[in-house]
């Protein structure tokens, strides 16, 4: 279990780094796109990342899976997953494009969802190389590429901003990254693969293999496709509806819930490989007390996340967007709970996932109609709030059926007698904050965030030994 923590030590070190870093280059774009731009700039974004719904068709999930099995797979899996990510991503590029025309959008957004596609190609491509060093848990080469994506994302925002470029300038990132992934990890993946032998596999496909890849990677495709569309269906639905700067408010809102959501993916992430290894290996004891850990700790995470969140939104959305933004501050009230919720149920979506899969799958499109219909009944009437409140409820909907089925069908364990003291320090921290939350910021979100630790130290929270595995893995890791 060490090599799992260290990893995701490692991730969320590199992810905060990143956040930071990202944090810093949308609160100067915000404030320079203004709200209408910078709706049609989530706009394709959202676009091109509904298509990535099946980009990879689940396949990535799966060849994790297989590989950290049995690593002797590797070269098999990898050559027949590029040739498929090939042809698979250059298809969806041209119905991207046909769209595009077809519909009929302004010329910068129908140009920047082009751009922005053909960076799509670029990054599936190298999907496959990610999929075989995820396997190996070799999450460190990840977190770098992911830490240096990051960087170039913001380098390409202030240049956007230096020579007054908008959208169309803005989705160059995608490319640069696709090229920069392609470099680094055909060079990487050497290290599992002496001979990768990749575009071969254009010429040889083994289509029995294939066949085989894409029935037993259905449900992952299904899984993740529904997962992508729940959380960005809203975006196009209050485009369609409302506008887009109405669309760039909401769109302002849930970039905390993107900057928030890599925690609970560097978790799952990282537990995905050790979990597949474990059941395999006969170990429900070892996976029984991962689960209750972290999400023991993780919850003590969610719980300030949501409260201090929803107490300071006004202050924060004017830091991310200016005040011209400031009347958003009441969908980032609601989407924090969601960030909330997907932290706690982070380690059972990566156990659910791994294991229940086809169930997981009927549950996220459930959500999918739930979140649908929702937004299309309530987001003419009450326009980003509606959106932010069922983007709760999806959450709460998914979380409340993973957390029963892996009681039930996998291993129970307990962890709602952890809840209350991480309430009670947030119940304090609420008691300081409260008559402050007008003021400056920068005074008011140190001081939570010192007043909730303070606090939960006090309640006897955290465990001896949670205290000393940090330690221990922050020397390994130094």
């Amino acid at each position: 279990m060490s090599k799992v923590s260290r990893n995701i030590f490692t991730l969320i070190g590199s992810r905060v780094l990143a956040a930071i870093l990202v944090f810093i280059g949308y609160a100067s774009l915000f404030r320079y796109l203004g709200t209408y731009i910078s709706g049609q700039h989530q706009f394709v974004l959202s676009f091109v990342m509904l298509f990535s719904v099946v980009v990879d068709f689940g396949i990535q999930q799966l060849v994790i899976k297989k590989v950290s099995e049995d690593n002797s797979l590797a070269k098999k899996y990898l050559g027949n997953f590029f040739a498929v990510e090939f042809v698979l991503a250059l298809m969806l590029w041209a119905i991207m494009i046909a769209i595009a025309f077809s519909v009929g959008y302004e010329p910068g957004v129908r140009n920047a969802i082009i751009l922005a596609g053909f960076g799509m190609f670029l990054n599936a491509i190298t999907i496959p190389h990610t999929s075989i060093l995820s396997a190996h848990q070799d999450m460190e080469v990840i977190a770098g590429v992911n830490f240096l994506d990051s960087a170039v994302n913001v380098g390409v925002m202030f240049a956007a901003i230096l020579t007054h470029h908008y959208v169309v300038f803005l989705v160059l990132v995608q490319v640069f990254n696709g090229l920069i992934h392609i470099l680094i990890y055909n060079r990487l993946i050497k290290k599992y693969v002496p001979k990768p032998e990749l575009l071969s596999h254009l010429r040889n496909l083994d289509l029995d293999l294939v066949k085989k890849m894409f029935v037993a990677a259905l449900p992952f495709g299904a899984l993740v496709g529904f997962s992508i569309i729940y959380n960005k269906i809203d975006i196009i639905i209050i485009r369609e509806m409302r506008g887009y700067a109405e669309t760039g408010l909401y769109a302002a809102a849930y970039k905390f819930v993107d900057f928030l959501a890599f925690l609970p993916a560097v978790v799952s992430s990282a537990l995905y490989p050790y979990y597949s290894s474990e059941i395999k290996a006969g170990n429900l004891e070892a996976v029984k007390n991962s689960l209750q850990n972290y999400t023991r700790l993780m919850l003590a995470v969610a719980v300030p996340i949501s409260v201090g969140g929803f107490i300071l939104a006004k202050k924060l959305i004017v830091v991310v967007g200016g005040v011209q933004f400031v009347n958003g501050y009441v969908a980032l009230q609601i989407l924090v709970f969601a960030s909330g919720i997907l932290f706690t149920y982070a380690a059972v979506n990566s156990l659910m996932v791994n294991q229940l899969t086809r169930l997981a799958v009927k549950i996220t499109f459930v959500n999918i109609f739930i979140n649908i219909i929702g937004n299309l009944i309530f987001v003419p009437i009450f326009g980003f709030k509606a959106a932010a409140a069922m983007t709760v409820v999806s959450e709460l909907t998914q979380a409340s059926f993973y957390f029963y089925f892996v009681q039930t069908r996998i291993t129970k364990f307990n962890i709602f007698r952890y809840m209350l003291q991480p309430l009670v320090a947030a119940a304090i921290m609420s008691a300081v904050l409260w008559p402050l939350k007008e003021r400056n910021l920068f005074m008011t979100l140190p001081l939570g965030i010192i007043t909730y630790a303070v606090a939960i130290l006090a309640v006897g929270f955290f465990k001896k030994s949670d205290l000393l595995a940090i330690k221990r893995l922050a020397r390994r890791t130094v």
